[in-house]
């Protein structure tokens, strides 16, 4: 992560109500599926954009973090459906 970046230091604490339902339920039950839309959509992207949204994503999660969220990883040889 860097501590760097282009654009306002002010932080967005606005959460949509999706975001807020996923966090109370935790990880979804069922795997997320792709689109041809989103399929398209990467294609298209610039690195330069790419990096933005790799960035974003980045301060979303530190965000996430300094707000008491927790990130638990499933080692790759287990099922994360018991």
């Amino acid at each position: 992560m860097t501590d760097m970046n282009d654009y306002d230091e002010a932080e967005e604490t606005a959460v949509d109500e999706d975001e807020a339902k996923a966090a109370e339920k935790g990880a979804s039950d069922s795997e997320p599926t792709l689109t041809d839309g989103d399929v398209a959509e990467a294609e298209t992207l610039t690195v330069t954009a790419k990096l933005k949204q790799r960035q974003a994503l980045e301060d979303e999660v530190a965000a996430f973090l300094a707000r008491g969220g927790r990130i638990t990883e499933v080692p790759a040889d287990e099922s994360a459906k018991d």
